[in-house]
């Protein structure tokens, strides 16, 4: 990237703590998102455990779960730019949202209400009203903001492809302020779904621990305020941290399983590298994908030893966020940005035994203060999305 693209506003809405302060005391203590479905009746079903947010979230009226999480993250990234109270031509602006599910509750509901009868009239407008599209349009509206609206499909690594298209929209002048980020709500449909894949863990998320036994369905919302450096200083704007490369890749290997070889992640993050500009050894930090499951972990593995061959500490959140879908890397970027601020690494809480001997350092136990100068932030997704970002301290 030739131009410095700046992160001057964030704001976090998960099951750990909402606000940034929140999430980040959060992440410290280890505080478990995990708890007792909510939602949904589990008494016939194999798993009953969720990370679900269950602090009460402002009503944005006529939206879904997924939509009012977005709203309420990006007020507080839009206030933390200090934009609430500055002009901004309509066309000069775009949110970007990225997302897994999208608005499937309105779907949801007549499916699992115990009737069995057919959509109604009511519900069908419900479920056209609330069609993709619609979170990124819920939040420029919220704000009052009619640039372009988008919802970024990627599985679970849209929220970090939001965040690469962010950066695109401003190299290229296509917008001088770029609201990103991603965001699901609780799905009923992805709950029984990876429970019936057989990837759900029984209690409690254990990331590269040799009794991992898979995720914890979660929810959340993280969106960042991105502008290029120089506008962002003209207004006074604070500067939390730069967004400095960024790379995606995709693969035809299996329709929910990766490339055993990681070939996906690893050419993602080999890219986010060159499009930063650094070596492999310049990175202190890496926010793992780490969902819990077998078979991911392993791979992720491999990956951090091909890309990070002299070693590099990582760890992941969902151990305590749990998996947020579309809004899990948008969370794990925010926790990237608060370790660079903070200069204080997050561990992988409930990890014990390291599954494999790897050339890294799996981070456990508790925080340490350590020299965090570029963070790097993957994700991977079903049908072979890939996506990696690195953020580099303000």
């Amino acid at each position: 990237m030739t131009d410095q693209i700046v992160i001057t506003g964030v704001g976090v809405v998960s099951p750990v703590g909402c606000g940034e302060a929140g999430f980040w005391e959060g992440l410290c203590s280890g505080r478990s998102g995990a708890g007792p479905v909510e939602g949904l009746s589990t008494s016939n079903l194999s798993r009953h455990v969720a990370c679900q947010i269950r602090e009460p979230i402002e009503e944005v009226s006529g939206c879904g779960r997924a939509a009012q999480l977005s709203v309420s993250a990006a007020r507080q990234a839009w206030k933390g730019a200090g934009l609430e109270d500055e002009a901004h031509p309509d066309a000069r602006t775009a949110v970007l949202v990225g997302t897994t599910m999208g608005e499937t509750q309105f779907i949801e509901e007549p499916l699992f209400d115990g009737t069995g009868d057919p959509l109604t009239a009511e519900e069908l407008a419900g479920v056209v009203q609330h069609s993709p599209g619609c979170i990124a349009r819920a939040v420029g509206q919220a704000l009052g903001l009619s640039g372009s609206a988008v919802d970024v499909y990627g599985a679970c690594a849209a929220g970090n492809i939001a965040l690469h298209l962010a950066c695109r929209h401003l190299l290229d002048d296509r917008a001088d302020i770029v609201l990103a980020g991603g965001a699901d709500g609780f799905s009923r449909l992805a709950f029984i779904g990876f429970m019936r894949l057989r990837v759900m863990a029984a209690e409690v998320c254990r990331p590269f621990d040799v009794r991992r036994d898979g995720l914890l369905v979660g929810e959340g919302a993280a969106m960042f305020v991105f502008e290029r450096e120089g506008d962002a200083r003209a207004r006074g704007a604070p500067i939390r941290a730069r967004l400095v490369g960024s790379g995606l890749s995709s693969e035809s290997y299996h329709p929910t399983r990766p490339d055993p070889d990681g070939d996906g992640l690893a050419r993602a993050t080999l890219a986010a590298l060159a499009d930063a500009g650094l070596s492999p050894e310049t990175i202190d930090y890496v926010n793992a994908h780490g969902t819990g499951t077998p078979h991911n972990d392993a791979i992720e593995m491999k990956v951090l030893d091909r890309c990070f061959p002299g070693g590099v500490p990582f760890s992941s959140i969902k151990a305590v966020t749990g998996h947020a879908m579309g809004g899990a890397a948008a969370l794990e970027a925010a926790c990237c940005l608060l370790s660079l601020e903070h200069q204080r690494l997050i561990p992988t809480w409930n990890l014990e035994q390291v599954q494999q001997p790897c050339n890294g350092e799996a981070l456990r136990g508790g925080t340490r203060q350590a020299r965090v100068r570029y963070a790097l932030n993957n994700s991977a997704g079903f049908g072979g999305y890939n996506s990696s970002v690195v953020l580099a301290r303000a």
